[in-house]
């Protein structure tokens, strides 16, 4: 049987990712160091133009991590279908973890495609029509009726959970909500605590809002510590990706973490929710509110108890750190030079 490979498929398409991660997070961080947490309401000015730009990158990220590793399994014929999919991922909320199991699917199922013996006539066809229309169709026809379905269910139950919680403990609320931020990153789970948190600011319940936002500020701050503390665990991606990622992180753009949450899903998922959890649980017990769901650093100020905050920041952000630079396993350097010199010659005839 022939070598799956999946590791390095995966690696591909974080190689892709990347630029489009920096270049999204930084822009968006450089706007509300313009235009404030608000940048995004003041239309038509030059910050929010940069925001919009950066806005419309981070879209890009999932749809070109599952393109990327299409592209690697299969060639050019994975590269629409790995783009709409991991659009649609996006969509439905599966976020990275959807996507790369679409990628790997829709990859692996291209491959199959191309074993099948067609006329010479339909041979011509296959890359540009049969491939892209009929992989599209089939995977993305499974990933609907299998998939949304449990994130439904998670959903659903994640957030009746955490409404029951609301009695209790104020460092156990502030807790789920903050690790659940912290665990899959514009997944099913995180994007359930947010959407909690957005509504009970809605009611004037603003602790959720800060746990939300200290959780999300957490992770991106602490593996960018983590590469600091244990450097040569990491390669020159890394290490690049990680100064990118601390701008990100103060900006409350918790995407500068997909590459190494991709690249290593249990060790830096594990670091993030008990960092982010931690972070989450000490910002409520400590009285800190926020009535902005959304803006980092910027919004502190506005906070109450923004000293709290910090320093629950702080903590979570330490600990996230020393947690992943003790489990991040030494490089590979075979992996860091796929990743280095990986390229698309795409030649149009």
């Amino acid at each position: 049987m022939k070598k799956l490979d999946i590791r390095k498929h995966i690696m591909t398409g974080i190689s892709y990712m990347i630029p489009v991660v920096v270049a999204g997070g930084i822009l968006m961080a450089i706007a509300k160091i313009l235009g404030g947490a608000f940048v995004g309401d003041a239309t038509d000015t030059v910050p929010w133009m940069i925001n919009f730009l950066g806005s419309a990158a981070m879209e890009f990220v999932i749809p070109v991590l599952t393109a990327g590793i299409a592209y690697s399994i299969a060639g050019r014929p994975g590269i629409a279908p790995g783009l709409i999919l991991g659009f649609i991922s996006v969509e439905i909320k599966a976020g990275f973890l959807g996507g790369m199991l679409m990628g790997l699917l829709v990859g692996y199922f291209i491959n199959w495609m191309k074993t099948w013996k067609l006329p010479d006539f339909m041979k011509s066809l296959m890359p540009v029509l049969i491939i892209p229309v009929f992989a599209t169709f089939v995977v993305g026809m499974a990933y609907f009726l299998v998939l949304s379905h449990p994130i439904v269910w998670i959903q659903t139950v994640i957030t009746d959970w955490m409404y029951s919680l609301q009695s209790g403990s104020k460092f156990i609320l502030g807790a789920v909500i903050g690790g659940f931020i912290g665990f899959d990153m514009g997944g099913p789970v995180n994007k359930t605590a947010s959407a909690f948190s957005n509504a009970l600011n809605t009611e004037g319940i603003y602790g959720p809002s800060a746990a939300k936002i200290v959780g999300g500020m957490t992770p991106p701050l602490g593996i960018g510590l983590a590469v600091l503390l244990a450097k040569k665990k990491f390669n020159k991606n890394e290490i690049e990706m990680a100064k990118a990622a601390v701008p990100m992180g103060l900006s409350f753009i918790t995407e500068g973490v997909l590459p190494f949450a991709a690249a290593d899903p249990v060790r830096v998922m594990t670091s993030t929710t008990i960092g982010s959890a931690l972070a989450g649980g000490l910002a409520v017990m400590w009285g800190a509110e926020s009535m902005s769901v959304h803006g980092g650093i910027f919004v502190v100020p506005a906070m109450e108890e923004p000293l709290m905050f910090l320093l629950a920041l702080v903590i979570g952000t330490v600990v996230t750190g020393v947690i992943y630079a003790i489990l991040k396993e030494p490089i590979e350097e075979e992996v860091e030079e796929e990743i280095i010199d990986l390229d698309i010659d795409i030649n149009i005839q």
